[in-house]
């Protein structure tokens, strides 16, 4: 696809929604300067906190635009939310600079909404992904000092506790997890899955979180990295190999920083790609050696990284995924792989009947 680069405006051009441009456009939010919204996160009837955006596709200029749908102050309306699910577009484009607004927005009204019964839990979920994903931008995008660290590790601290106070947020868990893969969706996800599967493993509420923010943060050292390799589209080169091993390392010194971290998260955080047969990173220990909440996350962070759609290719299914953890004990270990496939098929990942996603009304 060419492209003359980012573009606000939609100037008149014929367009068409990204599903209908004949295939072979690509389109990176990073590039864009924007991230995903989760429609259904939206409430109905409510001013926007800040503008939001579609990419549509210029037919004749031949590039993608950020087309403007409902600008920050006017009232998001549910009809126009189910014409964009019914087709198939569940996301919606917030540019990065507006995201502390947004933020700001989730934080004002989020304690009454996750303290309503009448609300979803699929709601709740969704928020408090939103949410958690909003605050790793914060994180990642500020200078990872000590005091930074440890603030956002204290707010994170608070979304575990939301999920483990409600035993229906930490269900049905395949209704929300993204298949847009980047440092922030992905970490969110493995920090749902690594709680969920805690919770199906009867580990103690205590442990269930140490999961949970050792799963928030397992990346936190790729800050570190090269800006070139964030996300990069393709394999990496020797070079970047060896870059990214270092992540781990890197991950456990900036967290060990703030006090407040448990040595059961830190560990987790250094080994989470190690491999049960020792070939893994960064010391290449065998299971017997690595902390069980390491290998817990080892697994999780595969699947999602495998369901997930990547620059170089599309996500895998389920199913695919699992079949190929289950063909791999050498990587997570013949004690671990039956219980996970048991957890995947388990109402941590599976619809249970419930009322629709959406905010209460009024």
């Amino acid at each position: 696809m060419s492209s003359l680069g980012p573009d606000r405006g939609g100037g008149g051009a014929p367009a068409v929604s990204l599903r209908k441009s004949g295939g072979g456009v690509t389109f990176d939010p990073a590039v864009y300067g924007v991230f995903p919204l989760a429609l259904e996160v939206l409430p109905a009837g409510e001013p926007c906190p800040c503008d939001l955006f579609l990419p549509l596709y210029d037919q004749q200029q031949k590039r993608v635009k950020m087309t403007l749908v409902c600008g920050e102050g006017n009232c998001f309306q549910e009809p126009w939310r189910q014409r964009l699910l019914a087709a198939q577009q569940r996301s919606i484009f917030v540019y990065q600079e507006q995201g502390q607004a947004l933020r700001g927005y989730f934080q004002r009204h989020a304690s009454q909404r996750l303290d309503d019964p009448q609300v979803p839990a699929s709601y709740k979920r969704l928020l408090i992904q939103e949410m958690a994903g909003l605050n790793l931008r914060d994180l990642y995008g500020g200078d990872l000092s000590p005091q930074v660290v440890g603030q956002a590790v204290d707010g994170i601290q608070g979304v575990l506790e939301r999920l483990t106070g409600d035993e229906l947020l930490l269900t049905n868990l395949s209704e929300i997890l993204r298949s847009d893969y980047n440092t922030y969706s992905h970490s969110v996800n493995v920090s749902l899955l690594a709680m969920a599967l805690g919770r199906h493993l009867k580990l103690t509420t205590q442990r269930v979180q140490a999961l949970g923010m050792a799963g928030m943060l397992h990346d936190l050292g790729r800050a570190k990295l090269p800006p070139e390799m964030q996300n990069k589209a393709g394999p990496f080169d020797e070079q970047e190999w060896a870059l990214m091993r270092t992540h781990p390392h890197w991950g456990h010194r900036l967290l060990s920083s703030a006090h407040s971290v448990s040595m059961e998260v830190l560990k987790a955080v250094l080994h989470h790609h190690e491999n049960a047969d020792g070939s893994g990173y960064p010391h290449g220990i065998t299971a017997e050696r690595t902390p069980l909440a390491a290998r817990l996350l080892r697994l999780v962070d595969a699947f999602d990284a495998m369901t997930s759609h990547r620059p170089h290719r599309p996500a895998r299914q389920a199913f695919e995924a699992a079949s190929i953890i289950m063909q791999s004990p050498q990587h997570f270990g013949e004690d671990l792989i039956p219980p996970f496939l048991r957890f995947l098929a388990s109402p941590h990942m599976v619809r249970k009947q419930e009322p629709a996603a959406g905010p209460s009304q009024g």
